[in-house]
């Protein structure tokens, strides 16, 4: 866990991948609010995705599909596109509990100001009742 000053002096974050160790610096306003966009309308499916049963045989293997396969690839790209580390060497050697760990330190790098959002909506929420 990164102290406030840390993320204060804008300290990188060191990750392991294929046992090599990488540090990511957090992106600039300008960098990062494009790939934010990108984070959310990749997980704002994630409920109806969520909903699906095997009633619909049909639909469950479209629902799996995306969730073991398309999600996870698109987290990579989404990885790879903050830290802008070598792919093509760290495919060959990282595993994927490695990359999920590693995906977790770039999202805590964007969080707070996921976490201001969410105050924020909250806030306003109250304000209308």
């Amino acid at each position: 866990m990164r102290t406030e000053e840390q993320k204060v002096l804008q300290e990188p974050v060191t990750v392991t991948l294929g046992g090599q160790k990488y540090e990511i610096k957090p992106l600039v306003i300008r960098e990062a609010s494009p790939w934010r966009r990108k984070f959310v309308s990749l997980f704002t499916d994630l409920s109806s995705l969520s909903s699906v049963t095997s009633d619909n045989p049909e639909k469950f293997q479209d629902a799996m599909n995306e969730i073991l396969l398309v999600k996870p690839d698109k987290i990579t790209d989404l990885f790879f596109e903050y830290t802008k580390l070598n792919r093509d060497e760290i495919e060959s050697k990282a595993t994927t509990v490695e990359m999920v760990n590693a995906f977790q330190e770039v999202f805590a790098l964007e969080a707070p100001f996921f976490g201001s959002a969410v105050r924020a909506v909250g806030i306003m929420k109250k304000a209308i009742q």
